[in-house]
């Protein structure tokens, strides 16, 4: 049985980018299908030897200047050939399950959220007006073109019961619940404490990271921000002199900062939440959005 894997980007190391290494241990000679990939931010799991990507390779490596191009995101997808595969296996928040396997082969996505700006759009861009109401007159076009890549489907997988529900309303979809891998095994507890919140997540706008960041400036509490991403320079901005911003560090410093945060603060919506999870793990308790 020949398996494909295929992935929305490799242009950061999230949780979804997580999930797909323990795809990779488990189908270790399976190629990772993807439309970017940046050797600088990805795990030393990802290689060109293992890692195919689309024509937007030549265009940029970049996140951020990336979306500038997400209309060409579907096309890249479909262009992958994948006739000699029996299995392809999606890891999709975006366009991953724009894939067009042969008509013999299967294919299962492993949804990590149906794409939030298509979607969720008003969450999504709730800090960027102006360029919701640009994308506004597209993404209509933009969503018929998801709901037929997810007609095409064979089975759906959903990271926790509150994705399954979105896929449902939003695909038409049941999917089967396999919860992301959680590598607790590499978090210990401490009896250390730093005396400061933290927060470890990427910097973006639905994260909610600004409401923190506002209460431990309103309250003086001391809190550490762990992760990086386009809304850190307002966030900064935003920030009293007890909120450290530390940017993206290594797995070594967070699961040093977690053990002996005072708690880890979560206040956005999560699809399923790895840090809540690796936070316990850490013995630490987690202030979250009761969502």
């Amino acid at each position: 049985m020949k398996v494909a894997l295929v992935h929305d980007y490799l242009t950061e190391m999230g949780g979804a980018e997580r999930v797909v290494e323990s795809l990779m241990s488990i189908f270790p000679e399976a190629p990772v299908y993807t439309s970017i990939y940046n050797p600088e931010v990805s795990s030393d799991r990802f290689s060109a030897d293992n890692v195919r990507t689309s024509f937007m390779q030549q265009l940029t490596t970049g996140k951020e200047s990336s979306k500038r191009l997400f209309p060409l995101f579907p096309l890249a997808f479909r262009g992958f050939d994948l006739a000699g595969f029996d299995v392809v296996l999606s890891s999709s928040s975006g366009f991953a399950h724009h894939v067009r396997p042969r008509r013999e082969a299967l294919h299962v996505c492993y949804c990590h959220t149906p794409p939030r700006f298509l979607w969720q759009s008003d969450l999504y861009f709730a800090r960027q007006p102006q360029i919701r109401q640009l994308l506004g007159p597209v993404l209509p076009s933009f969503r018929r073109r998801d709901l037929q890549a997810a007609r095409l489907v064979d089975a759906y997988v959903a990271n926790s019961a509150t994705v399954a529900r979105r896929i449902e309303q939003t695909y038409g979809r049941k999917a089967e619940i396999i919860h992301p891998p959680v590598e607790t095994s590499a978090f210990e507890p401490s009896t250390e404490r730093s005396g400061r919140f933290l927060v470890v997540s990427r910097l973006l706008p639905y994260k909610r990271i600004g409401l923190a960041v506002e209460a431990a400036t309103r309250a003086s509490l001391p809190l550490d921000v762990i992760g990086d991403g386009p809304a850190r320079p307002k966030l900064e901005q935003a920030a009293g002199p007890t909120v450290r911003f530390l940017g993206r560090q290594d797995d070594e410093v967070v699961r040093h900062a977690m053990a002996r945060c005072i708690a880890l603060v979560v206040p956005g919506s999560e699809d399923f939440g790895l840090t809540p999870v690796e936070a316990h793990a850490s013995g630490r308790p987690v202030v979250a959005f009761a969502s």
